[in-house]
């Protein structure tokens, strides 16, 4: 039996297109759907490696200006169509999670082996993440860091009942945050490694489209049945990912060349905070292939084409990532002088009076004397004097 939809990733971006938030939000949205749907069920072996298709994707965007919540929620709905999958309550704590997983416990049967595998599998829909990880819980990152592995048995403490553990823990995240809060959530420490390496942030500055008002078309009711009929399909898939001869030629190739360009020291982002992230890349790359392939058929198998498709998600995205952490160098001032580049950017050009007119709670004469010395070294911006030597105009140098 065929799919009603030839690609769902492809359908769901055509569903989603007359909506608010950029593209680049839904398409990742669409991925975590997926996996949602894949739950622990299906794996790729590479030696002694399982990978499972579940994501830490996390949206990043200034508040009501790039609409992540609409993102969030149209996924959220998407996924919750599936009435055998697991959602995290809205209002999650450390010890809310790991409930939500263990009241989450199913079993499935390997269509190799024949054995009865019991999986946790939960997928969360922070709209803010800064509610989920509070002001930098460390033992929250932990935990997260060691649910994204989907480790056959995980073990904690409990209040009362001594030690409990989990069976095939299976973490699903797609979530957001704005910038301005990054800095109270994660810890200095946290940020390059760890937790923060199995992310995938997806920055954007503002919505893709104005819409007043939309009402869903008979075209796009038609479509979303379609989707959730196709989802359930997805649903029922288990058993191992395997790659076709070509798929395994380029992914091989590929991450040779991607070696020798982190060992010459050329990463895909080259913002340090983000070391863990790029030596981390394969997996992103490796998980982004079964959901690629999930979505266009039943086959579980891994070809060219879905390593493409995968690679060329990341690398977009990638583009924007080091606009993450703006706020979090040690370096003085780091955190305006991020904002006043975004701003200056954005416009163009502008003067000083703007400038210190839009920042007057974080900047002083003093500070953007700073900021502009920065800018100047780094070469982004020109700065020049009015002939009445009583403004500077700052201009957005295009690189």
């Amino acid at each position: 039996m065929s799919r009603e939809v030839k690609d769902w990733i492809d359908g769901y971006l055509l569903y989603t297109a007359n909506s608010e938030p950029p593209t680049i939000y839904h398409h990742w949205g669409a991925l975590a759907v997926i996996a949602g749907a894949l739950q622990r069920k299906v794996c790729l072996r590479m030696g002694f490696e399982r990978i499972y298709p579940n994501q830490y994707v996390i949206l990043v965007g200034h508040s009501g200006r790039t609409r992540k919540g609409v993102a969030l929620d149209i996924a959220y709905k998407m996924l919750t169509t599936l009435t055998t999958v697991s959602v995290a309550p809205e209002s999650s704590s450390r010890e809310a999670i790991i409930l939500a997983m263990k009241r989450s416990m199913q079993n499935f049967e390997d269509p190799i082996t024949g054995a009865i595998n019991v999986h946790c599998s939960l997928t969360a829909f922070p709209e803010e993440l800064a509610v989920l990880l509070g002001q930098g819980d460390i033992k929250l990152l932990a935990n997260l860091t060691d649910w994204y592995n989907s480790k056959d048995e995980w073990s904690y403490e409990t209040v009362g009942r001594g030690r409990d553990a989990l069976q095939g823990v299976c973490l699903n995240l797609f979530g957001a945050t704005a910038p301005d809060w990054i800095q109270s959530m994660l810890p200095q420490e946290a940020v390059g490694g760890g937790f923060t390496s199995r992310v995938i942030f997806v920055v954007a500055e503002n919505k893709r489209d104005t819409v007043p008002e939309h009402n869903l078309t008979n075209q796009e009711i038609l479509l979303q049945e379609q989707l959730a009929r196709d989802l359930e399909r997805i649903h029922q898939l288990k058993g191992q990912f395997t790659f076709s001869p070509e798929g395994r030629k380029a992914y091989t190739e590929w991450y040779l060349e991607q070696d020798k360009l982190l060992s010459n020291g050329h990463p895909a982002v080259e913002d340090r905070r983000f070391a863990g992230y790029c030596e981390r890349r394969a997996t992103h790359v490796r998980k982004g292939m079964m959901l690629m392939s999930a979505s266009r058929g039943d086959s579980l198998e891994l070809t060219d084409a879905d390593f493409n498709r995968a690679l060329a998600l990341l690398k977009q995205t990638e583009v924007k990532m080091h606009k993450t952490f703006g706020g979090l160098g040690t370096a003085p001032h780091a955190d305006i002088s991020e904002k006043v580049i975004a701003y200056i950017q954005t416009l163009g050009i502008t003067t000083r009076s703007q400038l210190l007119t839009k920042f007057y709670h974080d900047l002083d004469a003093q500070t953007l004397i700073s900021v502009e010395q920065l800018l100047e070294q780094m070469k982004v911006v020109e700065i020049r004097l009015l002939p009445d030597k009583r403004e500077k105009v700052y201009t957005w140098i295009k690189h």
